[in-house]
Formats: C-alpha cells, sequence, structure tokens
C-alpha cells in the first residue's frame, strides 16, 4: 500500500511533465513542426546520407554533399549494434521539441528524489532546471545535440550521487547507463563542461572522506565511478573511435603548417580568437537573475525605439551617416559577446532561492555548487576573464578544442537550480535552523536585494554605459544617448519585474515559516512561481512563430512557393528565412535537372561556407559544419575566402559557379578538371608549406604536387601525352568506379578529397597505395593500357568499434548481475538473520 502510494505522484508527476511539454508547444497538436536553423542546414548536408540510406536501406560513412567530400561521421550517420541510441530513442518517443523538455524534466525529477525522496521538492527542481531559458534558446537554433546532451546531466549526477551515499550496486547502473546515453547525444563540449564540474565534486568528495576516515567507501565509490565511465566509452565505442580518428585530420587537431595566410602560427586546435569569439561579459552574468540586464537579446520584441526614431530625424542628414549608424547599433542588446538571440535566464525566484541556499543549506555539497558555479562563470568569461581563459587553453586537456566558451554557463544551469532545491528543502525541513535565524537571513537577503533593485529603477541609467564600445565609438552623442533611454525603459521593465518576483518568493517564504499555511503548499506555489516566471521569459524565445507546417519541415529548400506563403513570410520571419531561397534553390534544382553527372557547385549567392541549400541539391565547395578537414579549411583560408580562384576550383571539379548574373541562366565552368584526370609531370614538396604555397604556382592540369616522402614510390618519367584518358564510371559517396586507358605509366589524379583512413584503392581488383596529391586530393599510379580503378570507403574503425561495444554491453550487463544478485543476496541473510525461526 505504501509503494502504490509513492509510485501514485511519481506518475502524476510524470504525466504532468508530458502534458505540461505538449502545452509550451501547442503546435505539435495541430501538425506543425518547429523550424530550426541549424537542422535546415543539417537537413542540406546530409541529404546524399539521408538518400543513400533510403535506397540502400544502411549508412555510407562518406559523402560529397559539403566541403568537396567529408566521413558523416558528425552529420547524423548510424552505426551497427548502437544497443544505446535504441534506448534513447525509446526514451524521447514523443515529437521534438517536446521530447527534449520531457527527458529534461523527467531526468531531474529522478535527481531530485534519488536526493531527498519527495515528491513535491523533485517537481520544484525538475521546473526551476528545465524552463531555464537558454535551453530554448538553443532548442530554437537548432542545437539539438546540445540540449539532447545537457538532457541527460540530472540522471547521470543522480547515479554519481548514489555512488558516494555508499548505494553501489545502483549508483553504478544508473551512472553507466545515462553517461552512455549522455556520451550517445554526441555534444562532447557539453559532458567536458559537466566533467569539470564533477572534479570539484571529487575533490570535496575526497576532502570529506579524509575528515571523516572513510577512504575506504571512497576508493569504492570512485572505482566504481572508473568502471561506470569507462564501461560507457565502450558502449559508445564506434562514435568515439570514429569521432577520435576524424578529429586529427579536422580543424580541432594538429595543422602540419607552420605558416598561415595572416603570418601567425597555426593553433594546435582552434585559434584562440575562435574559441573566445562568443565571450560572456562579466557584468553580463547577472542575465541569469534579471532577463533584460543587458538588453536580452539583439532584437527584442518588447524593445521601444520612441527616443531613437526621434533622435534620427533630427541629427541624421544623409544616407552615409544613416548606414553608419546602421553597422554600429547593437539593436537593445549592449553586452560584450558579438549578439545574442537571447540572455542565459534561469530565473529570478531560482536565483533568489540558491542565495538563500548558501545560508540555510549545511551539507557538504553547498561547497561542491558554490564552487562549480563560479568555475562556470570563469569559464564562460572567456577573453573577459584572459589570464583563467589562456591557462586553461594553453595547460588545459582538450580545452583548446571547444569554441563558444559562454557555453560553459551550463554548469551554472545546472548547479544554480539544484543549490535552489537544497536549500528550499534545508528552509523547511532542516529542524537544526532555528526560526530566528531562518526569519532574519530571509528579512536581510530578501531587502539587501529589494533595495538594491530599486536603486537600480531609479537611478541605471547613471551606473551603467548601456551601449557598447563600437556604439561608443562611433554614433553621434544625441543618437548615442536616446538609444541609452530606451534601452533604461527596456531595463526597468525587467527590474521591476525581478522585484515583485522577489517580493512574491519572500513572502511565501516567510508565510509557511509562520504557519500562515503548511510548507508543502508553499512549495508548490513557488514551483508555480517559478513556472509562471521562467515560461514567460522563454515564450520571447521560442513561441508559436517557430512552427512551420509539414511541407517546410520536411523540405526547408522548397524550389516554389505561392503567394500566400510569401504574404505569411512577411511577418513570420521563421518562414521568410525558407521562402526567401526559394529562387536560388529553383536555380539549383535547374542545374540537377539538366546535369545528372558527378560535379560541384561553387555558389556565391549565399555565403559559400556557412549554407547548405547547395549541399541540399549538389555536390558542394561550401557547407556549413563545425568539424571541416583541416586541409580543405588551408585550401578555403589561402585560395577561396575573398577571391574566386579559377584553377583551385577547377581542380575540385566545380562545374558552375552561382552569381546573381547566373542565377536566371545558369553558367558552367568549362575549364574545370572533371573527375579525374592524368598529369604529365610530377612537383615534389618538401613540406606542407610547399605543397599549399606550390598550388597557386603550377598549372594543375598538367602537374601534380606530392610530398617528397612519397617520392621513391613515385618515379615516373615527365611526359606529354594527349590521348590517355580516365572517366568516371559509377557514383556512389562510398564507391567510384573508373575507367583508364594510357599509353604509359602515369599519375591519375581524382577530384576527391584525401583521407588517409578507411579508403582502399584498386586497379583491376587489386590493391594499390593512395596518395595525396595537391595538397587535398587522391592520386593513383595507373600502369599503361586499360584498366579498372576503384575506390571504396569502408573504414575499419566501424568494425572495430562494432565488436568492442557488444563486449561492453556483456560486460556491463555480467557486472550489474552479479552486483544485484550479490546485494539481494546480502539483504535476505539480513532478513533471516533478523528473523530467526
Amino acid at each position: 500500500m505504501k509503494k502504490n502510494n509513492y509510485l501514485l505522484p511519481i506518475a502524476g508527476c510524470l504525466l504532468f511533465f508530458i502534458i505540461l511539454s505538449f502545452i509550451y508547444f501547442t503546435p505539435l497538436l495541430s501538425g506543425k513542426y518547429i523550424s530550426q536553423p541549424d537542422i535546415i542546414h543539417y537537413k542540406g548536408g546530409a541529404h546524399e546520407l539521408e538518400q543513400f540510406r533510403q535506397t540502400y536501406g544502411e549508412d555510407t560513412y562518406w559523402s560529397n554533399s559539403m566541403f568537396g567530400g567529408m566521413p558523416t561521421y558528425q552529420m547524423g550517420a548510424n552505426y551497427p549494434s548502437d544497443v544505446v541510441k535504441s534506448i534513447d530513442r525509446l526514451l524521447r518517443s514523443f515529437p521534438t521539441p517536446a521530447s527534449y523538455l520531457i527527458l529534461l524534466l523527467s531526468g531531474f525529477y529522478l535527481l531530485g528524489m534519488v536526493w531527498l525522496k519527495n515528491w513535491k521538492y523533485a517537481l520544484l527542481g525538475s521546473l526551476m532546471f528545465s524552463f531555464s531559458t537558454y535551453f530554448f534558446i538553443i532548442i530554437g537554433a537548432g542545437h539539438n545535440a546540445k540540449i539532447h546532451t545537457i538532457a541527460y546531466f540530472a540522471p547521470f549526477i543522480a547515479g554519481v550521487y548514489l555512488l558516494y551515499q555508499k548505494k553501489y550496486v545502483w549508483g553504478f547502473i544508473l551512472s553507466t547507463i545515462f553517461l552512455s546515453l549522455q556520451i550517445a547525444a554526441n555534444h562532447p563540449q557539453m559532458s567536458y563542461y559537466l566533467f569539470l564540474a564533477l572534479g570539484l565534486f571529487g575533490l570535496i568528495e575526497f576532502f570529506y572522506s579524509l575528515k571523516t576516515k572513510t577512504l575506504k567507501s571512497f576508493g569504492i565509490s570512485s572505482g566504481l565511478f572508473i568502471l561506470a565511465c569507462a564501461l560507457s566509452v565502450g558502449i559508445n565505442s564506434t562514435r568515439l573511435l570514429s569521432t577520435y580518428e576524424y578529429s586529427k585530420e579536422t580543424t580541432r587537431g594538429k595543422s602540419e603548417l607552420t605558416i598561415s595566410k595572416n603570418n601567425s602560427i597555426p593553433n594546435q586546435g582552434l585559434d584562440n580568437d575562435y574559441i573566445t569569439h562568443w565571450s560572456y561579459g562579466i557584468l553580463e552574468t547577472f542575465n541569469l537573475f534579471i532577463p533584460n540586464f543587458m538588453g536580452g537579446g539583439n532584437n527584442e520584441k518588447g524593445f521601444k525605439t520612441h527616443h531613437l526614431e526621434s533622435a534620427i530625424q533630427q541629427n541624421i542628414k544623409s544616407q552615409e551617416e544613416y548606414t553608419q549608424f546602421q553597422r554600429a547599433f547593437n539593436g537593445s542588446y549592449w553586452g560584450e559577446q558579438p549578439g545574442t538571440v537571447g540572455p542565459a535566464y534561469q530565473g529570478t525566484i531560482v536565483v533568489f532561492l540558491a542565495f538563500l541556499a548558501l545560508f540555510f543549506y549545511q551539507g557538504r555539497y553547498k561547497w561542491w555548487l558554490a564552487s562549480a558555479t563560479i568555475l562556470s562563470f570563469f569559464l564562460a568569461w572567456g577573453k573577459n576573464f584572459g589570464i583563467f581563459t589562456d591557462f586553461m587553453i594553453q595547460y588545459f586537456p582538450l580545452y583548446n578544442k571547444f569554441r563558444a566558451v559562454s557555453s560553459a554557463l551550463v554548469i551554472a544551469e545546472f548547479t544554480i537550480p539544484l543549490l535552489a532545491l537544497l536549500g528550499t528543502y534545508s528552509y523547511f525541513m532542516d529542524s537544526s535552523l532555528s526560526k530566528a535565524y531562518k526569519t532574519k537571513i530571509l528579512y536581510i537577503s530578501s531587502g539587501f536585494i529589494l533595495i538594491i533593485l530599486l536603486l537600480l529603477y531609479f537611478f541605471g541609467i547613471h551606473i551603467f554605459s548601456f551601449h557598447t564600445s563600437l556604439e561608443g565609438n562611433t554614433i553621434k552623442y544625441e543618437i548615442l544617448e536616446a538609444i541609452r533611454e530606451d534601452r533604461f525603459v527596456l531595463f526597468q521593465s525587467d527590474i521591476l519585474r525581478t522585484f515583485f518576483l522577489v517580493l512574491i518568493c519572500s513572502i511565501l517564504l516567510w508565510a509557511a515559516e509562520i504557519k500562515s499555511f503548511k510548507s508543502s503548499y508553499a512549495v508548490l506555489a513557488i514551483a508555480a512561481l517559478s513556472l509562471v516566471d521562467l515560461w514567460g521569459v522563454d515564450k520571447r524565445y521560442l513561441n508559436n512563430d517557430n512552427f512551420v507546417d509539414k511541407q517546410f519541415y520536411k523540405n526547408p529548400f522548397p524550389t516554389q512557393v505561392t503567394e500566400n506563403q510569401l504574404q505569411k513570410a512577411e511577418s513570420d520571419p521563421t518562414l521568410a528565412r525558407i521562402v526567401t531561397a526559394a529562387p536560388i534553390n529553383q536555380a539549383l534544382e535547374i542545374i540537377k535537372q539538366n546535369d545528372r553527372a558527378h560535379y560541384r557547385v561553387f555558389n556565391l549567392l549565399l555565403s559559400p561556407f556557412n549554407e547548405t541549400n547547395t549541399s541540399y541539391f549538389h555536390q558542394s565547395i561550401g557547407g556549413y559544419h563545425g568539424a571541416k578537414l583541416r586541409r580543405y579549411q588551408d585550401l578555403i583560408d589561402f585560395y577561396l575566402s575573398d577571391s574566386l580562384n579559377l584553377p583551385i576550383l577547377d581542380m575540385l571539379n566545380t562545374k558552375y559557379i552561382i552569381t546573381a548574373d547566373s542565377i536566371i541562366r545558369p553558367i558552367p565552368n568549362p575549364n574545370n578538371n572533371g573527375n579525374a584526370w592524368f598529369v604529365n609531370d610530377i612537383v615534389f614538396a618538401k613540406n606542407a608549406d610547399e605543397e599549399l604555397l606550390m598550388l597557386g604556382q603550377i598549372n594543375n592540369k598538367r602537374k601534380a604536387i606530392i610530398n617528397e616522402k612519397f617520392k621513391k614510390d613515385l618515379t615516373l618519367k615527365a611526359s606529354l601525352d594527349t590521348t590517355s584518358s580516365i572517366s568516371l564510371k559509377e557514383y556512389l559517396p562510398n564507391n567510384l568506379t573508373y575507367e583508364s586507358n594510357s599509353t604509359d605509366e602515369k599519375l591519375g589524379v581524382f577530384s576527391e578529397i584525401y583521407y588517409p583512413y578507411g579508403w582502399k584503392a584498386t586497379i583491376d581488383g587489386k590493391e594499390v597505395p593512395i596518395y595525396r596529391a595537391d595538397y587535398t586530393l587522391r592520386a593513383v599510379k595507373i600502369p599503361a593500357g586499360k584498366h579498372t580503378v576503384n575506390f571504396s570507403f569502408n573504414p575499419p574503425v566501424i568494425q572495430k568499434g562494432k565488436y568492442i561495444t557488444w563486449a561492453t554491453c556483456f560486460c556491463f550487463l555480467a557486472i550489474s548481475s552479479i552486483l544485484l544478485t550479490y546485494k539481494y543476496r546480502k539483504r535476505n541473510k539480513l532478513a533471516d538473520n533478523s528473523n530467526p525461526i
């Protein structure tokens, strides 16, 4: 009976989470789908992969859709025997994005139940965590892997917590399962930040074990934690091994160059400026408490420009002045980042309760949560806290592999709600806290915060600049003052909002303390207040406007749109992004219909290295991806980023170049080298620097640049032969077949991107070595006469990972079975001893 009473609230809360998620994402119920910019990019880049999967019933691990060609490991490839992904799909059986919100809510609810064993507090914690505005912003942007990974933070921590509470068996099982799911969600940067926070957790536990002389249990817990981590890695071995192998050849890996176009020294990882480009401002951290503290996002809907419009009319006299103003003006946002959709708002109620927790929660985990929160701030500040950031980039393992350091706030977005939850629980349930102490702290804390808020409301314009440094240096004083006044109005509105939320929360806490109503009612009231607070801000950035009809979700690259759709797009930014590209998509489709051969397209109408419209229809010179092959990026940096370098485009088999002049009638590039060609001479380069620089000096139709390490294998005679030929006969992204005919042994160069792992070349069925030519391409030495040349991509790492995955899954099941058997035998033995016959 007690068990049923225990399960009923859990079932009720889970049902509530489902209902709540669909209430927030109401358009899902009417058959609409969320339109996410990054997912649109993904669909374009992965289109060739998807078509291959539908046609052949399996995955290709190579695609030519983006950047000349690249592995599909980070483009949505599925892996054989991926057990953990099957579990994940079951847990996310509801439509996106409701599935992510349900996962966030239920995951933190599990943590709350494990930690506090009280459904009301678990419900409070799940609402405070899951409705963080940052989560809704990244869902709207389409950062699905990021939110997916974050959703498994809480249940994984639940397992870790159990381990260190000597609940070894279930702690080990939960830790392994949810860390495996987290890794499978495939956003290593988020997992990396969580493990930084867990490092602090480990230190706290170690010092506590020293103090209490419980080093043995600490050792057991840590050993099982390490084992859980190892098994989680093993369960994801295919994904991790292929990604690791790929990463060595990407912009995240080591560069062979000692030069760069701007004469800087290439990084062994990402460039420091690139890593810290999105650095959170130190003052901007108050956005966690007050959403519009620094203007929210660049285009806040509530931002009124009455003062600014008047100032522009009076002070701007020419189009040139207005253009200069537009370039400098940053909208409503005046923070340190280049731009932002919205703030990392954690919630006024949540942050206020976390602040109170520093006084009410006496457990050792207060120091873990507080220190992890501070670490999160330090990391997110990036270049604004350069000493710490430079240290992390230079000396901390793998830190230089990740960009957008502001993302480190995900640590705080987990630790602050958990600290708030533990503090609230202590306020109501910790009998060691006297009523006088609690009342005193509540009065002082709330009074202090409310006074600060009133001062900011009335005098904030005299305290803060309300403009960016660029605006201050560029815009006329009269106009700048108008901008400041308009931004201050927006600032005041959220200051007032924050003031009343703090006041109401304080009254609820005070009323429960003086027994005006039960503490359980106060907890539910605070949960409701926190939900109302966060819901209102979340809807500023992710609402019904983010949803589109099914046809645009299934195909976000339409070639034709109706007049009605064009009219809707005028008031719907999400739809506008899709329909405005329709004429370009149509031009790409026309090319495809008229020319079914294998070639590449360079689209200058869109930002060529930040779009996948072209990739949806064709193999593209450009694309959109966070981990491009490094050598291809070098090619972009030196030859394609700021000029139309035809010889480089020719060797990449660029048959069409789309410009504004050619959108109506696409003009082919007749001088492209084709799919493959024989060269008459080989030029050997001493190193990568020479390979890249010489590429701009030779005629790549006649000569090939090869690194001298291959020289002993390539002793060919230089000869001019116009009768030899090599042509593509069959094309699949992972299997290409050519026919060659030559009078002499020659070097055949192929307009396919060189990748050292997984590609196998054969001539008439006999394997031959693949050489790297022209810095980025493949080359094969072909004997005289007629031959069939084949390239196939069957990376051994996939099979290797498959075997390790199965072995690890077996080990996990075996270890779990042994531990569970031992646990229940021990429990039954104790029960028998306590009840002798």
